[in-house]
């Protein structure tokens, strides 16, 4: 992303958002979640060199801290061979817990965009409902009606961002433009991603039947409203493959010894779907 566009599209956060701590600014990749364009808390980066880490803001209880004991416990260095450590090639790395003069706690990851140069980002929440055992009916009925093909697709497209060659700019899909997406456009949107690139499409495949396949075995822990976060690079960078991460564990729960385990049912749903959904782009 060029310089300058970095650059303008800082300055519109600044004036939009909340207040941004000084040398700081927001993660420009950003495409779904909590946005400073929305005047909300985002996502942020150190200005200039923030060697490919990104802060992203803990969530009020419990939200947060369970997303908080989730990446704790997958990173807890005393048990690097538990259940939940197989999870660890799959979500950025965590390094601790940084607070700002803003009083805002942070979640220090790294930045799974980094790497690339001209990056296209998706993110994809999973799963047939995005609501967790805990959810008040409100919440139930909030959520049905957000996105009513969430429960016959098992996911749907969060937000998007591709990339324009010709002019170097970045073309966004909004929350409202992707809620509005029906099944065909869906398909349609993520054929846009690929760009017709079979390579890119055929890694991304094999990295999700990898992830099928561990949620195959696992029963330790439950997702809801959790994303992949899909990257791939526009650029003649070929040695920049394209990757696949999850992301967003605000309703993540590892369960106990005591309660009843199973397997992932709803997350399955979703990636068993997304898996065919991509694979129908091959024949």
């Amino acid at each position: 992303m060029s310089t300058a566009l970095i650059m303008a599209t800082t300055e519109q956060w600044r004036r939009t958002g909340p207040h941004m701590p000084d040398g700081y600014e927001p993660v420009p990749h950003q495409v779904a979640g909590h946005l400073y364009t929305d005047g909300k808390e985002g996502m942020l980066r150190p200005c200039g060199d923030s060697n490919g880490k990104l802060l992203k803001p803990v969530q009020r209880p419990p939200k947060g801290q369970r997303e908080l004991d989730f990446y704790m416990a997958v990173f807890q260095p005393q048990s690097p061979e538990s259940a939940v450590s197989a999870f660890r090639p799959w979500i950025p790395h965590f390094d601790g817990v940084v607070s700002l003069p803003n009083k805002q706690r942070y979640l220090c990851l790294n930045d799974l965009v980094a790497p690339y140069d001209h990056p296209v980002v998706v993110d994809i929440k999973v799963g047939r409902r995005c609501y967790d055992d805990y959810a008040t009916p409100e919440k139930v009925r909030s959520e049905k009606r957000k996105y009513p093909l969430q429960s016959t697709l098992g996911f749907r497209i969060a937000g998007m961002r591709l990339y324009n060659s010709e002019n170097d700019s970045y073309i966004s899909y909004s929350k409202p433009r992707c809620l509005a997406l029906d099944e065909p456009g869906v398909a349609s949107a993520l054929r846009n991603f690929f760009g017709g690139c079979m390579g890119d499409l055929s890694e991304v495949l094999a990295q999700l039947q990898e992830l099928q396949a561990l949620f195959e075995q696992q029963t330790e822990v439950h997702f809801y409203s959790s994303s992949l976060l899909v990257i791939r690079e526009c650029s003649n960078k070929a040695e920049q493959r394209a990757s696949v991460h999850m992301i967003d564990f605000a309703h993540s729960y590892i369960l106990s010894d005591e309660q009843a385990r199973g397997v992932d049912d709803n997350y399955m749903f979703g990636l068993s779907n997304l898996i065919t959904a991509l694979s129908s782009f091959k024949r």
